[in-house]
């Protein structure tokens, strides 16, 4: 994993997914938007974007206007965040 990546995103390593707050108001089925962090010296929070499928994993992306940044993945049945910088396929 890149050092770059690790050190804008770290942050998200291994955080309870429980944590963020969820927008219902723009989610559907398995594609869901949550309310992140506020990293570094930011005065917003992070939009979140969580695609999960129909068995056990959800891929996590950061969403900065028109950039989505993946971020990692999700076990549904740990709830944590494992960072990455390349999505499991």
């Amino acid at each position: 994993m890149d050092e770059n990546f690790k050190k804008r995103y770290g942050v998200y390593d291994g955080i309870d997914t429980s944590t963020f707050k969820h927008i219902p108001e723009i989610s559907c089925y398995n594609h869901n938007y949550y309310v992140g962090l506020k990293r570094g010296n930011s005065v917003i929070n992070d939009l979140l974007f969580a695609h999960s499928d129909d068995d056990n994993l959800t891929d996590w992306y950061i969403i900065n206007g028109n950039s989505v940044t993946y971020i990692g993945y999700e076990f549904s049945d740990k709830g944590v965040l494992n960072l990455s910088d390349e999505e499991l396929t």
